[in-house]
């Protein structure tokens, strides 16, 4: 089977690669990042909505591309190179793919032609600080109104309608709710150097997107095991560039009147992280071809997406050390690209409940007939 992405999707990572390589705001541009890190470049996300980007899982019939994983797992992937903090998964695919299960027609026609054309930002709020990510919700809707504290919620205040987990009456769904009355946002900056921060919803008007308690709960559960897939692109992407910009580092750097490359011990060791990045590359692309499947039960994407993402939730652990260790104590300074990338992978780990919530879940699962070996926490190998 051959996993490697097609020219077409080379191309258009290419593509949106020119539009975000060296922008104004990039976080490894050196001292500057802190103070630039909570600004969404609107500019630029624009300009990749006329690449089509934003409208890659958006239906043709909404004025999308009507593409596949494979294509939005490319454009993420471009985007972790880059280490470009804007949340491409969050902010146009997981809303499209959660408005295309369970929006009416109506909300479908609303917002999905102005997410794909990147004029309307939309993000799930779907996190609650002490609550496990597949727990039930503690936000509830009364008579048309929702109040509930929402956590890691991605760009809130650049956002133009939540979309938000709640419970009514005992029944879990999403709402739609634009900010305003009853909509508080505080902002901060997360481990990926990404705009986040926490929304609080004091009886804002909410609307329901259609569908019952088990078809809110598939959609849901569909919406992420393909956002773990993409964001295994975007992922692999970072692991690229720490690897390059590590071993680039190696050659100029000297140490008692030679590079550093010429000592065995750090050449074998930048052996073994290239190693590494191409395993997790092979493991992403196999979770991408999984996800295209037209025949996968949402069960079995489900697995392959968990074991996935625990599995390079690992390797961007491994990574990231190893690159920071690489370059000496230099590694952690905000003058160097490096240390930001193994900040994205870093948070790479916690997204949708965290590594170790993922771990559970996949071992739990009941489509697992033998435990993969990922998931089990298998150590391929240990620095010294």
């Amino acid at each position: 089977m051959d996993l490697s992405l097609t020219d077409e999707q080379r191309m258009l990572a290419d593509s949106v690669r020119s539009v975000f390589a060296g922008a104004d705001g990039d976080p490894t541009a050196g001292t500057d990042a802190p103070d630039t890190a909570l600004e969404f470049r609107r500019d630029l996300w624009r300009q990749a909505a006329d690449l089509g980007v934003t409208a890659l899982v958006v239906d043709e019939e909404y004025d999308g591309a009507g593409a596949g994983i494979g294509e939005a797992y490319a454009a993420a992937e471009a985007l972790g190179g880059l280490a470009a903090p804007e949340q491409l998964t969050d902010l146009a695919y997981v809303p499209a793919w959660l408005l295309g299960d369970l929006g009416s027609g109506e909300q479908k026609s609303t917002w999905l032609p102005q997410l794909a054309s990147g004029e309307r930002l939309l993000t799930l709020a779907h996190a609650e600080q002490g609550t496990g990510w597949a727990d039930g919700r503690a936000a509830t809707v009364t008579d048309g109104r929702l109040t509930g504290d929402k956590c890691a919620v991605v760009a809130p205040a650049d956002i133009d309608a939540f979309l938000v987990t709640a419970v009514e009456d005992g029944t879990p769904g999403v709402y739609l709710v634009t900010p305003g009355d009853g909509v508080e946002v505080t902002v901060h900056r997360d481990a990926e150097w990404s705009p986040t921060g926490r929304v609080s919803f004091r009886e804002a008007p909410a609307e329901r997107l259609g569908g019952s308690a088990d078809d809110t709960d598939r959609a849901l559960r569909r919406a992420v095991a393909l956002a773990r897939v993409v964001q295994g692109g975007r992922a692999v992407g970072l692991m690229g560039t720490a690897l390059n910009k590590t071993v680039d580092y190696l050659k100029v750097r000297k140490q008692f009147g030679v590079t550093l490359n010429t000592f065995q011990v750090l050449t074998h060791r930048a052996s073994q992280l290239y190693a590494d990045v191409e395993l997790a590359r092979s493991t992403a692309l196999w979770a991408a071809a999984m996800a295209q499947s037209p025949d996968l039960a949402l069960e079995e994407l489900e697995v392959a997406s968990l074991d996935s993402f625990v599995f390079l939730a690992r390797q961007a652990r491994v990574v990231a050390e190893e690159a920071v260790q690489l370059h000496g104590g230099i590694g952690v300074t905000y003058e160097t690209a490096v240390s930001h990338y193994a900040a994205a992978l870093t948070g790479f780990q916690q997204l949708y409940g965290g590594v170790l919530e993922a771990r559970g879940a996949g071992v739990a699962a009941d489509a697992l007939l033998e435990t993969p070996s990922a998931l089990l926490n298998n150590e391929l190998h240990v620095y010294g």
